[in-house]
């Protein structure tokens, strides 16, 4: 069975040519090649991988009108955006934007030639999304051009505070090359975005939801929708992370997974995540503490030295990931111990989710001798879903979107401050889980309890959101969100 979906005779145009070369455009499933006539069959191949949208335009070049009147007026454009992996002086890997312009004059007239670009069109969003199937919304018809919506969330004051100035100059050209439609809000303060997914009536006729922030607008968002009434069929909506604060430890993890080049621009390769429109089933994490019984996490849990750190360089959220910097130094120099109980359920491999029993109330004792408790003094608990909690922490090397684990570390005192910047150091490269002292255990579930009678008390983090210390056990929910990764 043949593997290509259009082929035909074009004009392959450039900028100072839009007469343009005949060539033969070819689209298969995977590929769009055009080889044009003459020229050595000179021969393009673009990966539809690669690939975020195509516009179809009139005839605008200005030099045809020193013409003959009627020279071309029935030619028909086809622009196809994409951003291919090219290489810069330096060697560094980079998505870089590139267009492909199609010239038509297959018919006598515009209209006609007009309707078969439109075709080619079709064809190409077709490929583009993979006929991607939403199971959240009411209909599971396949996603049309126009039926692309998605609601975008901005905090404006994320990180250094640019975020609605990076939206409007340059993710906006995003969505317009991709064709997709959009509303958007401008959130205004701490849990406004949170309570607009919570009431919002008619939010699964949206093909997704989309964070422009750090991690904390991801966080209200998957919040919002846990507080939800339709929480079972709304949480398949995906969801897509645009990194724009002082911490954006999912997009650097879905940018990881893709081998994609995060670091030159990390705008880029995270909004082609969200054009895409291809979505990933992921875990998330129900977290109960003593004053809050049900919060989701999507990103990680910590209390001690590194939630310390988190907490502690808020005020320095202006310059950005360097704040956790200046931060770690800040701590090492006054380095303290914390007091708890740390009880954890090490993963077995061939448990199914039905065979997963829910954790007791946090006043009851655990279930079973399963469980492994340690008490102490300990300097940092923590644990993540995904591989980076942040740009330069790679914390678990091994962690899967769907691999139904929470990756768990836990480091007790004592430990010197030289130990305390080597584990911080290492982390970059996610050595810091072969240090002797450092135990890093994949758990499906743990609890955590602080002694609050003595001593300081750190602060609990739950993705990077402040809580006072007070009890808390988390356990794993196997698949129960979507993000969008291409």
């Amino acid at each position: 069975m043949s593997d290509i979906i259009r082929d035909d005779t074009f004009y392959y145009c450039e900028e100072k040519n839009l007469r343009g070369v005949e060539c033969k455009a070819t689209l298969s499933h995977s590929t769009l090649t055009i080889i044009e006539s003459g020229n050595g069959n000179k021969q393009r191949t673009i990966n539809v991988d690669d690939m975020i949208g195509c516009l179809c335009m009139r005839n605008q070049d200005p030099h045809e009108n020193q013409q003959s009147h009627g020279q071309d007026t029935i030619s028909v454009f086809l622009c196809v955006y994409y951003y291919s992996l090219s290489k810069n002086f330096k060697k560094s890997p980079y998505r870089k934007r590139e267009t492909a312009l199609l010239r038509c004059q297959k018919y006598s007239t515009f209209v006609e030639n007009c309707d078969y670009v439109a075709k080619w069109q079709s064809s190409l969003y077709l490929v583009i999304h993979s006929n991607e199937i939403y199971p959240h919304m009411p209909s599971t018809d396949l996603i049309t051009i126009d039926s692309q919506r998605l609601l975008i969330f901005v905090n404006p004051n994320s990180g250094p505070g640019i975020a609605l100035k990076t939206f409007n100059t340059r993710i906006r050209s995003f969505l317009g090359e991709a064709n997709i439609s959009y509303d958007l809000i401008v959130t205004s303060h701490v849990g406004h975005c949170q309570k607009i997914v919570q009431d919002f009536k008619d939010l699964a006729k949206y093909t997704g939801l989309v964070a422009v922030s750090g991690d904390g607008l991801l966080y209200e968002i998957y919040n919002g929708l846990f507080a939800r009434e339709d929480w079972d069929s709304i949480c398949r909506i995906p969801v897509g992370a645009i990194p724009q604060g002082s911490g954006n430890g999912l997009a650097r993890s879905l940018a990881h997974f893709k081998n994609e080049p995060y670091l030159y621009d990390p705008l880029v390769v995270s909004v082609l995540n969200v054009v895409k429109l291809k979505s990933h089933e992921m875990d998330l994490c129900l977290v109960n503490t003593t004053k809050f019984p049900k919060l989701i996490s999507f990103l990680s849990v910590g209390w001690g030295l590194m939630a310390d750190i988190d907490i502690e360089s808020e005020r320095l959220r202006m310059i950005g990931e360097a704040r956790f910097t200046v931060g770690a130094l800040a701590r090492i120099m006054r380095l303290r111990t914390y007091k708890a109980t740390v009880s954890y359920l090490p993963a077995v491999s061939g448990i199914s989710d039905e065979e997963m029993s829910s954790l007791p109330p946090l006043d009851e004792p655990l279930p079973d001798q399963k469980w492994i408790s340690v008490t102490g003094e300990f300097v940092c608990v923590y644990s993540s879903l995904i591989p980076f909690i942040g740009t330069d922490l790679f914390f678990a090397p091994k962690a899967l979107l769907d691999d139904g684990i929470i990756w768990l570390m836990i480091v007790k005192a004592p430990a010197s401050k030289l130990q305390v910047t080597q584990l911080l150091l290492s982390m970059e490269k996610g050595n810091h889980i072969q240090l002797p002292w450092v135990t890093f255990v994949p758990v499906t579930a743990f609890r955590l309890v602080p002694d609050v009678s003595v001593g300081p008390q750190s602060y609990l983090v739950i993705d990077g959101e402040k809580l006072d210390t007070q009890a808390m056990q988390a356990q794993i929910m196997p698949r129960k969100g979507r993000v969008f990764m291409r």
